[in-house]
């Protein structure tokens, strides 16, 4: 139905997921990481940065000069 594999599917799910646990700054990027069930945070920050553009790290700073006023 979606063209995806259900391993695709499934890594997008915990991307998604990580995503919103950065933006509300709770973990680090590794406990994220083991959070959502990546084993090996490298791979974890390839795999969002394949996804959104941008390594979790960096999305995380962006999240926090977005949030903080001029």
């Amino acid at each position: 139905m979606t063209d995806r594999s259900v391993v695709d599917l499934l890594r997008t799910t915990r991307l998604k997921k990580a995503k919103m646990l950065l933006q509300q700054r709770k973990a680090n990027v590794s406990e994220i990481a083991f959070t959502v069930g990546f084993s090996d945070p490298k791979y974890f920050s390839r795999a969002f940065r394949a996804e959104f553009g941008l390594t979790p790290t960096e999305y995380s700073q962006q999240v926090v000069t977005e949030e903080t006023p001029s």
